[in-house]
Formats: structure tokens, sequence, C-alpha cells
């Protein structure tokens, strides 16, 4: 188009390489922001990756270390529940049914409820047996979820006995994540349950009154390690990275080994060993 008479068109700017400015050197058309090759996308996502293989294990390790303070929060609170129950019972500890006279079974003392023919547990109405009388008394919060682990990955998780819980009439069987000491030791009594030194409060440092579930590898709720509360109520956590506790456990309970209470009494005697604090 002829630009009006006396009207002087501004000439184009341009470089030194005499390319206009505005002007792409090989299309000839104006500038196009450029996009990635396909080189660099591979570039990116090989950093991308790298840097999740770095950070994932730190997010799983931040995790288990926070369950691990969840589970030991738990422990407190069932300790302070076995305080106020101790105070009520002239400070005796839940009695248990597994710690009976020619029937000792320390495996069941993760058990917080029996159901109808399993054996004699201490409420012979409701089923309810060792922490399970926490339960029972109302010692515990509603839901009483803090009878078991976030870490627990066996087949005993708080949903599959929720509505259990909250009913005393139908005796159902209930594991929780922990084991219980009993309410006698046991283990220095050899046969003669009658006769054996009762557990209390009082015994300070000296005996474990929970820790976390020994009733088969599947209730070995942190795999590495375990919580154990002390009688005087302080929780610690005991480091098993070679897994020698773990391999002690029986895999199956319905198919216990001859040795089982053996096991069991060397199992609870490791975790009731004094560690440098």
């Amino acid at each position: 188009m002829t630009p009006p008479t006396g009207v002087t068109t501004p000439r184009a700017r341009t470089r030194l390489d005499g390319v206009p400015v505005g002007r792409c050197p090989d299309s000839g058309g104006p500038s196009a922001s450029r996009g990635f090759t396909i080189i660099e996308l591979i570039v990116c996502l090989g950093v991308i990756s790298v840097l999740c293989g770095i950070l994932l294990p730190s997010l799983r390790a931040t995790r288990e270390a926070a369950r691990r303070m969840s589970c030991a929060s738990n422990q407190r609170q069932i300790g302070a529940a076995l305080s106020v129950y101790a105070m009520a019972n002239g400070e005796l500890l839940p009695p248990s049914g597994a710690l009976r006279q020619g029937a000792v079974r320390p495996w069941e003392l993760m058990a917080a409820r029996h159901g109808p023919g399993s054996f004699e547990p201490e409420d012979a109405i409701g089923g309810w047996d060792g922490i399970g009388l926490l339960v029972k008394g109302s010692y515990l919060g509603d839901g009483c979820q803090c009878l078991h682990c976030a870490s627990h990955h066996g087949e005993h998780p708080h949903e599959r006995y929720a509505d259990a819980y909250a009913t005393d009439t139908a005796r159902s069987q209930i594991y929780t994540n922990y084991h219980y000491s009993g309410h006698v030791r046991y283990q220095d009594a050899g046969a003669d349950i009658l006769n054996a030194t009762p557990i209390s409060l009082n015994d300070g440092h000296e005996v474990v009154l929970l820790s976390d579930g020994l009733r088969t590898q599947l209730d070995f709720n942190h795999r590495v390690g375990l919580n154990r509360m002390w009688a005087d109520l302080s929780v610690e956590w005991i480091a098993d990275s070679q897994n020698s506790l773990f391999a002690q456990l029986p895999p199956d309970p319905s198919n216990l080994p001859g040795d089982a209470q053996q096991r069991y009494d060397e199992v609870w005697g490791r975790i009731n060993e004094q560690r440098e604090r």
C-alpha cells in the first residue's frame, strides 16, 4: 500500500548481521518460543527419578518414626489406665486367665477378650481378660484405639474389633496390638503360678508391663524393633535390626511349636533386659 504523499515510512531496525528485529533468521516469520527437545525431556525425567529415589526412603522413615511416637503414646495411655485400675483395686494389676495354674499360655497375653470355649478368662460373663479389663471398667477412652498400633500389618487392626469393643453382651475374640506382662512374674515361678510374685507399679524400672505384640511374627508391629513400657510407666524403644526377636516368634499361632512357652519366656526375658538409659 502506497503511503500518503509527504509521509515517510520508518526503516526497520536491524541487527549487525542485517536481519530485521522481530524476524526469525531461519523461517523468515515472527519469532516463536522454543520447546524442549526429546533429550532435554529425558534428562529432566532422569533428574526427577534420582530425586525421588533419594527422598522417598527419607519420607518413609519419617512416617515410620511418627508411627513409633504414636505407638509410644498409646502405651502411655494404657499405662495411665493401669495406674487408675491399680489405685481402685488395692494396687493390683488386671489379672489374666492366660496365667492359670497348669495352663500358662503367654502367647494369649495379647488378648483383651476371649470367645466362648477358648479358656476361662477372668471375666466369665463378658470374656474380658488382662488389659481387656480396662475396657470393661471404662478406664480407656471411647473406641479403645490406643490398644492398636498404626504400624500393625497383621490380622488385628482396630477396624476389625470396633463393634466388639462397644458391646459387653456378645463374647467375641479381641486381640490388641500390645503384649501384656500379666499380673504375676510367672517366668520365675515355674509351674507354681499360685505362689508367683505379683507385679505392681512399685516395681519401677525392673519389670516391663507392656510391649508391642508378640503373639506371632505378623503382630511384631515395627519389624526392626519395639516399644516397651516399664512398671514406672516410662516407654522406650528397643532396636532389633538383626530381626532376632522377630525370628523367635511363631509365624502361625494355630501351629505352635512344642517349646512355645520356652520361646516366649526367652523373648520376654530379652525385652526385660536392662539397657543403658
